[in-house]
């Protein structure tokens, strides 16, 4: 019979998985049988392809889990633990024993094998407050998902350990959760170094733009949605398949079928082909942004309107001829700050792709369908782009080594196409935001493109023909609208912020001050009193981790540093020995705040500069 204590853990945090091992105890059982060891203990063994087979040993269980866990080898450079086969939990309560500042994870998809395990052994008596879940599905999708859920929830680095045992048994499941494991450390990663490449730029950015938002439309707050409702928008990005649209672009424009939102290069060819689309959507933190665009400023063309995300490179706002019109993207710290009291304002998520953020755009106008042109996600005769499209130090040609490192997937022909890892993550980004909206018609025109899942593919020349009937539909001077921010209340907000920034300055010194008394102590033995000294530093450290200076401006500048501040800390919070714990939290914290301090002063002169023109903005509004 299942321990009282583990139904009750179940019947908090896991009540659906309790209701399933209920119903099965009304079932037959014949999978498992639990015997005594030789050493008394119980074993088990599994009927697996119709022999029974022992999953610990029948002589002593316990001995061989210490045997097991003592040949891992670098354990302690991961923080999760996910033991696929449960059995009777001997070899969890080992490693656990060893390491019991590590969370852990089960998976036993066998209901029987489950259930003695929760009747023969006590997880309140293992490192209870770290058990994340127990997973007993066996379909693909869902194993997924599940491990998804866990990277979701932790900075989680996870050590797989299969029982021996079920090895053979669990081989596809095992594959398919390590696949899952190994593809979300690689996003991390990927999503790590980009917060890395892009952290400064972020913050920097959103402050120098901070007044041409004060000072353009929303376009999702300050234009007339009614423009865009129910009416077919395309999407036309830079890849090779581009290059066959410009004749049926052309014709749609002329005739006004539906909305044109030029994402990433592909501005340059339709301006090569004499082709002005409805609107262009950028948001690249990145100072050579700026190049996409650049065509635009040499010829100054003001009749396309510019649609950028709030973080964008500053340098792409920088003397643009034509109309712009701003989003908020959430990337952006410092614009939410400041509008604080304006109502609430829709942001846009950030994305690998430009094409993606103005999915979501078009979402929230309101369009539909939502139409996909030059969206190849996927290299076409090895070239990067559509023709028109140059850069001087880049050649549109493939390398050998980069066509070396594409992989085959699924196109929307039935045929297969050649992609590198940025294609996919773009692709499966834009899928997620697809699945999303399942109620939205997504039309992908891109012959010879990649399959994204969720649309549908039609030609060009067939969507003309049959779904894009209606001429003039395209408003003009759609983009034309008056700013509605209060910058009075931006001027208090400002106001407020100078305060915070002086208590943020103190709250950092005082910081410092009680970790020189930590370092005291630890150099001279002095260790009765450490556990006070830490509670008095994290309380000094919470008031600077909540103060609204470092929220805005700094900790979005020093997130990596953050993330990794987090981890050191995990490991220190289980130290038992007050000297090294004193001594790591002493040398940790100190190279923090001293950052800290560095991005305060490099932030500063341009949070100055922002006050004044919030300042001259304010009261230019007063004065009308």
């Amino acid at each position: 019979m299942m321990l009282i204590d583990n139904r009750n853990y179940l019947r908090v945090h896991q009540r659906p998985l309790l209701e399933q091992l209920a119903k099965w105890e009304s079932e037959e059982k014949e999978m498992v049988e639990i015997e005594p060891s030789r050493k008394g203990v119980p074993t088990a063994k599994m009927i697996i392809d119709g022999k029974p087979q022992y999953i610990h040993s029948k002589y002593d269980p316990e001995a061989e889990a210490e045997k097991l866990i003592g040949q891992l080898e670098n354990i302690g450079s991961y923080n999760h633990i996910l033991f696929i086969g449960a059995g009777l939990g001997y070899h969890i309560q080992a490693l656990l024993s060893q390491h019991p500042e590590m969370s852990y994870s089960i998976y036993e998809p066998n209901m029987e094998m489950l259930y003695h395990f929760l009747s023969h052994q006590n997880i309140g008596h293992f490192p209870k407050a770290t058990l994340r879940t127990i997973i007993t599905t066996a379909n693909e999708s869902e194993l997924k998902q599940e491990v998804e859920q866990l990277h979701q929830t932790l900075d989680t680095k996870t050590f797989v350990f299969t029982l021996p045992a079920c090895a053979k048994q669990y081989e596809k499941e095992q594959k398919i959760m390590m696949e899952s494991v190994k593809e979300l450390l690689k996003g991390k990663r990927s999503n790590l170094a980009t917060s890395f490449s892009f952290q400064k730029r972020w913050t920097i950015n959103s402050i120098k733009n901070f007044p041409e938002v004060l000072q353009t439309p929303n376009i999702l707050h300050d234009i007339d949605k009614e423009a865009f409702k129910g009416k077919p928008a395309i999407i036309a990005a830079a890849g090779p398949s581009l290059s066959e649209e410009f004749e049926n672009l052309r014709y749609i424009k002329e005739n006004g079928l539906a909305y044109i939102f030029s994402v990433g290069s592909a501005i340059n060819a339709l301006i090569a082909h004499d082709i002005y689309p409805d609107a262009i959507c950028t948001y690249d933190p990145q100072s050579h942004n700026v190049k996409v665009i650049e065509v635009i400023q040499k010829l100054n063309i003001k009749e396309i309107p510019l649609v950028f995300g709030s973080s964008v490179g500053y340098e792409t706002l920088e003397g643009y001829p034509g109309s712009k019109l701003h989003m908020i993207t959430n990337q952006d710290t410092v614009s939410p700050y400041y509008l604080k009291g304006t109502g609430e304002i829709n942001i846009v998520l950030d994305a690998p792709t430009i094409a993606v953020i103005t999915f979501q755009l078009l979402k929230m106008l309101g369009c539909g369908p939502i139409i996909l042109a030059g969206q190849n996600l996927s290299y076409k005769s090895n070239e990067r782009y559509a023709k028109g499209i140059q850069y001087e130090n880049l050649s549109n040609q493939l390398t050998a080594n980069e066509i070396n490192n594409l992989v085959s997937i699924p196109g929307v022909d039935g045929q297969h196409v050649q992609a590198n890892e940025g294609f996919i993550n773009m692709r499966r980004q834009l899928e997620m935001y697809i699945s999303l909206f399942s109620d939205l018609e997504v039309i992908n025109t891109t012959s010879g493109g990649a399959h994204i899942e969720g649309t549908s593919f039609m030609p060009m020349s067939e969507l003309i023909e049959k779904r894009l009937q209606e001429p003039h539909i395209v408003q003009p001077n759609w983009y034309i609208g008056e700013n509605s921010y209060n910058l009075k209340g931006v001027d208090h907000q400002k106001k407020q912020m100078r305060l915070h920034k002086k208590r943020l300055n103190e709250a950092i010194d005082d910081a410092v001050k009680e970790l020189r008394k930590i370092d005291t102590a630890v150099k001279t033995n002095r260790t009765a009193h450490l556990e006070k000294n830490f509670t008095r530093f994290d309380k000094e450290f919470n008031t600077v981790s909540n103060n609204p200076f470092f929220k805005v401006f700094i900790e979005p500048m020093v997130r990596v540093h953050i993330e990794r501040l987090k981890e050191e800390s995990q490991a220190i919070r289980f130290e038992k020995n007050l000297h090294k714990k004193g001594e790591k939290i002493a040398h940790l914290f100190a190279g923090f705040l001293m950052d800290c301090k560095g991005h305060i002063q490099a932030v500063s002169p341009i949070v100055s500069e922002l006050d004044k023109e919030i300042e001259a903005l304010a009261e230019q509004q007063i004065n009308g």
